[in-house]
């Protein structure tokens, strides 16, 4: 049992490492290559002083977010897992002044309700991992820091509309506007309710069976 939780911890890090990277090129990376979104404007002074602060930001988190939860190296390289808590935490805030810009002037206009909540979100349970740890208290830390980031990972999700189509959810939908707000609000909450039931509900309703709670 032991070896196949492992085993499964291992593929979901190198599934989510993967989609990371292939992410960070598709979207980061092409923009210095001179993609540009009309939407953005057309000037740094414009929206795309947002959109580059949101890209700084956000690669910060992505990237040095796994490297909290390792325990290989939050126990042996204590130094690095507090510097680099220290930079993705500055990425949160970079994300949080940007994308509460951005989401406001989404081309998905039923889309920014959505995309202002888990900006918020992500920095309100950045914010409480930080008291937490400040206070002593290590597993709220953890706790809210895997909340923190699936929140990051969820503005990686509902930008691969056609790599994780929910069609096979809520079957084939003919208007693209409404299966875009399908896709967003999908991946923007559903993966916090279920980190919820893992991270709360079970280990309080079979407590016995469950000692070592997330």
């Amino acid at each position: 049992m032991h070896l196949l939780r492992s085993a499964s911890l291992v593929f979901l890090w190198a599934m989510i490492l993967l989609l990371s990277l292939y992410f960070f090129f598709d979207n980061v990376i092409a923009y210095f290559y001179g993609y540009r979104s009309r939407l953005f404007g057309i000037s740094l002074f414009q929206n795309q002083l947002w959109v580059v602060m949101h890209m700084v930001g956000g690669t910060f988190a992505l990237l040095l977010g796994p490297f909290q939860f390792w325990p290989f190296i939050r126990k042996r390289f204590v130094q690095f897992h507090r510097t680099s808590g220290k930079v993705y935490m500055f990425g949160i805030l970079l994300i949080g002044i940007s994308a509460g810009r951005l989401s406001l002037i989404s081309s998905c206009v039923p889309c920014r309700i959505s995309l202002f909540l888990l900006t918020l979100f992500v920095v309100v349970s950045t914010w409480f991992a930080w008291r937490a740890i400040k206070a002593g208290n290590t597993k709220v830390h953890r706790q809210m820091m895997i909340r923190s980031y699936i929140c990051v990972l969820a503005f990686v999700m509902v930008r691969f509309n056609d790599l994780f189509s929910l069609d096979f959810l809520f079957g084939k939908v003919a208007d693209p506007l409404y299966s875009r707000v399908v896709q967003e609000y999908f991946w923007s909450f559903v993966p916090l309710i279920i980190a919820e039931i893992f991270i709360v509900w079970i280990p309080q309703t079979f407590p016995h069976g469950n000692r070592k709670s997330i």
